[in-house]
């Protein structure tokens, strides 16, 4: 039985390429080589493979130092990690590649386009976008049948890996065995699936999330409430530790900009267009913790401060 064969057969993924290191495919990389994948990632940015790797450490020192992990088990995690200097090299052995580049359709088509010439026939192929479906971005990729979205859960998300929610979508041409394969590789990183069983764009549970995100946007763009009120209003009410603007901020300002601008660009829909206040800090480079200003200032935002929530007015 060859390898095609024995993953069809049995759905057991090895090997994972993961394709852009941004907030979500570090998290994606990390959480595969954690659930022992031989995990090839790879990214046109030098900078970007860099803090993805910083990143990958920083999380495996914080388990040594809580006792979660031994320096060795951290080791070899991070040992099967393997950086590739061509996307070739990073998809020509995949059972799986995960896509997670920037959310701009023409590019992710782009990239779709040549993982389809470079992967075996035997690769499945998922985007992690929060924003466009598969059938979509894999308009001109032959292997119709073997593609999904995965979104997996927020950027900050450390908690026992038991607890982490992955949504599974797939479209109207991934086939049964591609569906079996999946979800036994996402059960293998111990997540928790959350399956759409029709594809539409932003899948279901991220939908809730972005009906709250665009709320927020509006009254604080409008000038109804600031986001300091809004966050602590949540966190008070649903006892969280963040809020949704903080959470914005973790996932990149430019990115929630991008994913509004995909809404819009889908249904030309004036309210679903991205406020000219958010545009205006993405221009200014306030994108959120990955510049150390957004909503909040970083490292130290005053959410975290431990009598903030307290406070009997703001």
């Amino acid at each position: 039985m060859n390898r095609g064969e024995k993953i069809m057969q049995e759905g057991l993924v090895e090997k994972v390429g993961v394709v852009g290191l941004g907030a979500q495919g570090w998290l994606i990389a990390f959480r595969c080589a954690s659930a022992h994948k031989v995990t090839y990632v790879y990214d046109v940015s030098n900078d970007s493979l860099k803090k993805a790797l910083n990143n990958i450490q920083d999380v495996l020192s914080t388990y040594v130092n809580k006792g979660l992990l031994t320096r060795e088990q951290a080791e070899e995690k991070y040992q099967k990690i393997h950086v590739c200097s061509t996307l070739a090299e990073c998809v020509g052995d995949a059972d799986i590649v995960i896509e997670a580049v920037p959310e701009n359709l023409a590019l992710k088509q782009k990239i779709w386009q040549e993982i389809d010439v470079l992967a075996p026939q035997r690769t499945l192929l998922a985007t992690n976008s929060s924003s466009m479906c598969s059938s979509k971005i894999g308009a001109d990729v032959s292997r119709k049948d073997r593609m999904f979205n995965i979104n997996l859960g927020a950027p900050d998300s450390m908690g026992p890996p038991e607890l982490d929610p992955v949504e599974f979508m797939y479209n109207s041409e991934t086939s049964e065995n591609t569906k079996f394969i999946a979800k036994k590789f996402l059960h293998s990183l111990q997540c928790i699936i959350f399956e759409t069983h029709k594809e539409i764009q932003g899948f279901s549970f991220n939908r809730v999330w972005r009906a709250v995100k665009k709320e927020c946007l509006f009254l604080w763009a409008n000038g109804y409430s600031s986001p300091e009120m809004i966050d602590r209003a949540w966190m008070l009410e649903f006892h969280t530790t963040f809020g949704p603007f903080a959470l914005m901020d973790q996932v990149g300002l430019d990115v929630v900009r991008d994913i509004e601008q995909n809404y819009y660009f889908e249904t030309g829909d004036e309210s679903d267009k991205p406020p000219k206040e958010l545009e205006q800090m993405v221009a200014k480079g306030h994108l959120g913790v990955k510049t150390g200003k957004g909503f909040y200032q970083y490292p130290n935002p005053v959410y975290k401060e431990a009598e903030w929530l307290s406070k009997k007015c703001y």
